[in-house]
C-alpha cells in the first residue's frame, strides 16, 4: 500500500499528508504554540499602547497573525533541531 494512505479498517483508506510526529515534535510543537501565543500578546499590547499614544495602529492585522504563527513555527523547528542534536 502507498506511504499517503492510512488503513482504518475495510475499505476506507484515509489519504495522509504528513507524517506522524512522534512524543518528542508534539511537545516541541506545544511548546513552540506557547512561545507564539506571548507573541501574539507582546504585539497585541505594543500595537494597543501606540493607538493609545498616537491615534492610529502600529501593526496591521495581518501582520499580528503572521507573526504569531511564525514564531510557533520557527520555536518548534529550533526545539526540534536541539532534541536532535542531543
Amino acid at each position: 500500500m502507498n506511504n499517503l494512505f492510512i488503513s482504518r479498517g475495510e475499505g476506507s483508506d484515509v489519504m495522509r499528508f504528513f507524517k506522524s510526529m512522534n512524543e518528542d515534535e508534539s511537545h516541541n510543537w506545544k511548546k513552540g504554540v506557547f512561545f507564539g501565543f506571548y507573541a501574539y500578546m507582546l504585539i497585541t499590547a505594543i500595537n494597543y499602547f501606540y493607538y493609545s499614544v498616537m491615534g492610529s495602529a502600529l501593526f496591521s492585522p495581518g501582520y499580528i497573525f503572521l507573526s504569531g504563527i511564525a514564531v510557533a513555527f520557527l520555536f518548534e523547528f529550533i526545539f526540534n533541531i536541539k532534541r536532535k542534536r542531543l
